[in-house]
């Protein structure tokens, strides 16, 4: 028997050393690297103003670099690092005149995810978090050019993004039906809503996503979001979502979507929501017509209302322009017209459906 065991040894140490090799060998030495540009020309009505940053004429929207590789079978890694254009507020105020902008480059998002799991998702690193259904997209997937009114005002210019980790299991239902917990920081510069001076304070997020095949053409998907974390007032903020999307496609030349998303802020005693609903339809094969309607009631109410045209000319490159009306209360309504250039090269992965 003691010999036996002797002769087997080496048998079952190969056997445990296979899984290491062939965990080594799926790192690869060249992850997937892709880039993204958006360079954005605007004419306002208020674009005129010498002390707003939001000014007149082209700049560079943002520009995207991303790092994606399955570090093994188990785990896939993705950075994503973005350059934009922002102004100077100490400079501004100063002398409006002169204004120049100044160059921001940071990391968007930097995490890893588990891949092997079949039930579960695991991700932990910085990451969009899923409050809604708007705030997971990079900005050059936004259905439109901005964000809606909502997102940026309830969750800031860049949306609730902070450093944490999200556990994701997918229930045994008949449709896809998914649960997703996560906990966050709390202490991201973005997320001012938050900002808790206990820096042992998070920020807690669970949100349940559905989906329905309706039919061969046709799905529709209902999404829950709620998230609650301390804030610099001594007191919580709480956030709740909804979102409602039906997407039909007929084929790669004929598509519709409508969607729709409602967001709700108490921060303290002050209570703030807002809701956009709007419709893209693709008549052929290059061109996509948009509508956008919107309300948002944090004080004063602001009403939106956005039509554009694009033209993909290919997945890589895409024309859009946007005409956008705004009364928000001030004595005259904003008109705009925005002309956004999309670029992408290299390996980058589909977007979320």
């Amino acid at each position: 028997m003691k010999f036996a065991l002797v002769r087997a040894l080496p048998t079952f140490l190969a056997a445990l050393m296979v899984p290491c090799f062939s965990h080594a060998a799926t790192n690869s030495q060249n992850p997937d690297l892709s880039v993204n540009a958006l360079f954005l020309y605007k004419n306002s009505n208020r674009g005129y103003d010498p002390n707003t940053e939001n000014r007149n004429g082209l700049t560079v929207q943002e520009a995207e670099m991303q790092f994606a590789s399955d570090v093994d079978p188990y785990w896939r890694f993705v950075g994503t690092f973005s350059m934009s254009q922002t102004a100077d507020e100490g400079q501004l105020a100063q002398t409006p005149s002169r204004y120049s902008p100044k160059w921001v480059f940071e990391p968007e998002e930097v995490y890893a995810e588990s891949l092997d799991f079949n039930v579960f998702t695991l991700k932990v690193g910085k990451f969009k978090a899923a409050m809604g259904k708007h705030n997971q997209l990079h900005t050059h997937a936004f259905p439109f050019i901005d964000a809606p009114l909502q997102n940026t005002t309830l969750l800031g210019d860049e949306g609730l993004n902070d450093v944490g980790a999200s556990l994701a299991v997918l229930f045994p239902l008949p449709w896809f039906s998914e649960l997703s917990v996560q906990g966050f920081s709390g202490q991201s510069a973005d997320d001012s809503y938050f900002q808790s001076a206990d820096t042992s304070g998070y920020v807690g997020l669970m949100h349940l996503k559905n989906l329905w095949d309706l039919s061969d053409q046709l799905t529709a998907e209902f999404g829950l979001s709620a998230a609650t974390g301390e804030n610099s007032l001594a007191s919580s903020t709480n956030l709740y979502g909804a979102d409602l999307t039906f997407k039909w496609r007929q084929s790669l030349e004929r598509a519709f979507i409508w969607a729709t998303e409602y967001l709700h802020r108490d921060l303290g005693a002050e209570r703030a929501s807002g809701i956009a609903s709007w419709v893209q339809f693709q008549p052929s094969r290059r061109w996509w017509i948009e509508a956008r309607g919107e309300y948002l009631d944090s004080g004063a109410g602001q009403r939106k209302q956005s039509a554009l045209v694009a033209f993909d000319a290919s997945e890589f490159s895409e024309v859009r322009v946007q005409y956008d009306h705004l009364n928000d209360s001030q004595a005259k309504d904003e008109h705009r017209a925005l002309l956004q250039f999309n670029y992408t090269i290299g390996a980058h992965p589909a977007h979320a459906y």
